[in-house]
């Protein structure tokens, strides 16, 4: 049986690269939805639709640029990522409406803990030690961001935002147990939760272009969400978790924690606390460290693998 090669350390490099860039884009994405002030299920159809376009749209692109035959959902990897993507959306949206955006962020910040724990007891794969300290270390750091907003009585939003932490981890595991390419399930995942808010909900698409529906505001920062934003930062943090453990790919929400509240602070004048500013250092902190430890320890193991070779 072949073994599969082990990432080297320009791999891992480049992936935190394009990890970190897709953790900071999705910062975004709760100031863009309450900048639309649209309700929760206009939101999940017109986000789902934009981001299912913006993706499709690549994937058909690339596919004939490069001649590619390959299937637009890989197989059971893909059905399972579809699924996960499906309700995962609608939960996340509906915790941004039910709930106010320091509980919807330190929830979102269980996701590594979520992968980490799926990573072991599903995968049978070793967490190192440090991994787990970074992200409890990191999770703490969230926990002092959120304080002051953990007392909200809407149990619905919190229970909302917790299902979608566990929705994502699944995916980054699921990614990492595969290494399928499953961008483009995403998107199907988006365009099912589309048409859920349609048929289930009373969506009425024709009624959001009149003049008394969304208006031109809504729709600019909900296609900025949907066509942007999201769909690189789904590609980017999919494409890490190729390379990368998904505990640790899931540890870059944690950026989410961080910059929220500072883009709250410059739309809507929420001015961040100390607590805030020193969560928020908690956490960068822990994720420069993390990642320059794995970096160091990658150049280590490929510097002894080499060595070992020319020796034999």
């Amino acid at each position: 049986m072949t073994s599969t090669p082990l990432p080297s350390t320009r791999q891992i490099r480049v992936a935190y690269a394009v990890t970190s860039c897709g953790g900071l884009l999705f910062t975004l994405d709760l100031p863009l939805l309450r900048l639309s002030l649209a309700d929760h299920w206009t939101m999940v159809f017109t986000r789902g639709v934009f981001l299912f376009i913006a993706i499709a749209g690549a994937w058909t692109v690339m596919r004939a640029l490069r001649g590619s035959n390959g299937s637009f959902i890989a197989g059971r990897a893909g059905i399972m990522v579809a699924l996960s993507s499906t309700i995962g959306n609608i939960a996340y949206i509906g915790a941004v409406v039910h709930t106010n955006a320091a509980n919807v962020v330190f929830l979102i910040a269980l996701t590594p803990v979520i992968a980490a724990t799926l990573s072991r007891l599903v995968l049978g794969e070793k967490v190192h030690g440090f991994t787990w300290a970074a992200t409890l270390l990191a999770f703490g750091g969230a926990f002092i961001i959120a304080w002051d907003g953990i007392g909200s009585d809407d149990w619905l939003g919190d229970a909302l935002a917790f299902t979608s932490a566990l929705c994502s981890a699944i995916t980054f595991t699921v990614i990492r147990a595969t290494g399928e390419k499953v961008a483009t399930s995403l998107a199907v995942g988006n365009l099912s939760s589309a048409l859920i808010a349609l048929v289930f909900f009373s969506v009425m698409p024709a009624t959001l272009a009149l003049p008394g529906g969304l208006g031109l505001p809504a729709w600019f920062w909900l296609a900025l969400n949907g066509f942007i934003a999201i769909p690189l930062a789904t590609v980017f943090l999919a494409s890490g978790a190729r390379v990368l453990p998904s505990a640790d790919v899931s540890m870059f929400f944690m950026m989410e924690t961080v910059l929220t509240p500072v883009w709250v602070w410059l739309l809507f004048g929420e001015v961040p606390g100390t607590a805030v500013l020193f969560g928020g250092l908690v956490v960068i902190a822990t994720l420069l460290s993390h990642s320059w430890w794995k970096l160091s320890l990658s150049a280590r193991t490929n510097a002894e693998a080499l060595a070992a070779s020319g020796q034999s």
